[in-house]
């Protein structure tokens, strides 16, 4: 059945972006979690707090090299005025020395090494001469505490290190290890399906033929997902509902997603939703009141989400990061949007095409020397050329007429800023 243009240009039956995101948020949760070996955990998400069981360092150790000494004893030490010390041993990282320290006495130490029993400060070997009858000339004072790394200063035992759906970081990953921690618990990690539906639609490298065209809403959604490290399997299969569910069924025991690309409007050759009808799947929604991207459809299938997407560049690619990414990161277990946003001051003013609707336009967005952003609508003829060069996202709220210059406004980043 053909809709009415009025109706959709009103969005009459459709869904507000909110409600649609809300929908989605509400049916799509973390998977299971496992247990990873530290060096196979950066970029995943802890699944549970993680706190250190030992305390780093686990003496107190130098900062430099130099000599452990009594403050007292170097006090009143100077450049001109200096103090010999007698030099009774040496303390190096794993080979600490095992006596204790006496007023006049020194400690020759390097960077790392236990502090010995006694000493409780640490002079720098640049204002220490050592001589060769056991001596060392100390040139300089140090306070007590000076040139130490304390028990436990770093990370205590018992402290939370690492939050439960924090996303795990290289750091992170150090700080556990020096915290004695050698394993962590993540949420699994989802693995996706892309479908790309058309007669038209041919995979990059073959020969493309009259009328059709290469699958660069796949590659993008690819891009994308792998960017985040979530594997997926993709395929293309042409106008025909027996070959959609024949790729579905194919996936659909391998993957924790499915997203369609194409045929989700409601024409006679969009036949996903009437593939996926007759498979028993559960629709949530079918279209939304946002632009572009309103031909979205979203529900479940054997527990599966589904994410039927529009055909075109601009309605799939913003279909995609709003609704499909979101989701396939929270599955993973972080609540947090994967976009970063950042608030940027308008440079113009951008108007909305419909108060109804919630608008996204893509955007320039630039970073000045103090620190502080702006944004402007990007322009471009090409919808593809759109995708690649612009920096970020401007939403349009709906019941919004639209924004004013000078407004400052929250941005969706695509790319990084120095």
């Amino acid at each position: 059945m053909k809709k009415d243009p009025n109706e959709i240009d009103e969005g009459i039956g459709y869904i507000g972006y909110r409600q649609a995101l809300d929908i989605v948020t509400a049916d799509v949760r973390p998977l299971g979690d496992e247990e990873l070996p530290l060096n196979l955990c950066v970029g995943r998400v802890s699944s549970t707090d993680v706190a250190a069981t030992v305390s780093y360092p686990s003496v107190d150790v130098s900062l430099k090299d130099g000599f452990a000494v009594v403050s007292a004893d170097v006090a009143r030490a100077e450049r001109d005025t200096p103090v010999r010390l007698n030099v009774i041993g040496s303390s190096f990282a794993g080979v600490p020395y095992d006596g204790r320290i006496g007023n006049g006495d020194a400690v020759k130490v390097c960077s790392g090494a236990p502090i010995p029993d006694g000493a409780d400060a640490v002079v720098s070997g640049e204002f220490c001469e050592e001589g060769s009858s056991g001596d060392v000339v100390v040139r300089a004072d140090a306070g007590p505490g000076r040139n130490i790394l304390q028990t436990g200063v770093e990370v205590s035992a018992g402290a939370t290190i690492l939050l439960r759906g924090e996303r795990i970081t290289p750091g992170h990953l150090g700080l556990a290890a020096a915290a004695g921690i050698s394993v962590i618990r993540v949420h699994g990690r989802p693995r996706a399906a892309i479908v790309s539906i058309g007669d038209e639609v041919v995979a990059p490298g073959e020969r493309l033929h009259v009328g059709q065209l290469y699958a660069s809403n796949l590659v993008t959604m690819e891009a994308w997902l792998a960017s985040f490290g979530i594997p997926c399997v993709t395929s293309i299969v042409p106008d025909d509902v027996q070959a959609i569910q024949r790729a579905l069924k194919t996936h659909l025991s391998g993957v924790d997603a499915v997203l369609t690309s194409g045929g989700a409007w409601g024409s006679e050759r969009d036949l996903v939703v009437r593939a996926l009808n007759e498979l028993g799947w559960e629709m949530r929604f079918h279209y939304v009141r946002m632009g572009p991207g309103k031909g979205i459809a979203f529900g479940s299938w054997d527990n599966v989400p589904v994410f039927c997407l529009p055909g075109g560049p601009l309605s799939n690619g913003m279909a995609f990061l709003q609704f499909a990414l979101p989701a396939l990161v929270r599955m993973e277990g972080d609540a947090k949007p994967p976009l970063r946003v950042v608030h940027a001051r308008l440079t113009e003013d951008v108007r909305s095409r419909h108060r109804a609707w919630t608008e996204f336009r893509d955007a320039v967005i630039t970073l000045n020397e103090r620190g502080q952003y702006a944004v402007a609508p990007y322009r471009s003829r090409s919808r593809l050329a759109a995708i690649a060069g612009a920096g970020g996202l401007i939403c349009i709220p709906e019941g919004s007429e639209g924004l004013r210059r000078g407004d400052v406004v929250p941005v969706q980043l695509l790319a990084r800023l120095g």
